[in-house]
């Protein structure tokens, strides 16, 4: 199997595409965010902040779209940030892995009604 990686900033264009393509004449800002590393490099988490401010544009759907591009998730469950792994088929048929470079996405635009 193959596997198809993408960088942060990549990831912040396509995730922008996906949200103007999802929202037309909505203004989106979207951009990485690199927190404070606390514990070295090789263990921060790398993010996508999305913001916008209008207001017909629902804070859940602007998650709902973003969330697929995350590369971790919160389990409730066990309280534990798991690996979420991407997986598509190509336009041949072929089963691949895509990495998008996230780890999460943060959204803070206008709340949900």
């Amino acid at each position: 199997m193959t596997t198809l990686h993408f960088t942060s900033r990549s990831t912040a264009a396509i995730v922008r595409a996906e949200l103007e393509r999802r929202f037309p004449g909505a203004d989106f800002d979207v951009f990485v965010d690199l927190p404070v590393e606390p514990f070295g490099p090789a263990l921060a988490l790398v993010g996508l902040v999305v913001r916008w401010s209008t207001p017909d544009v629902s804070r859940d759907d602007v998650e709902d779209l973003v969330s697929r591009f995350q590369g971790l998730d919160w389990n409730p469950r066990t309280g534990v940030l798991e690996e979420h792994e991407h997986m598509e088929v190509t336009p041949e048929g072929h089963l691949q892995r895509v990495r998008y470079g996230v780890d999460y996405v943060f959204v803070d635009g206008p709340l949900a009604d």
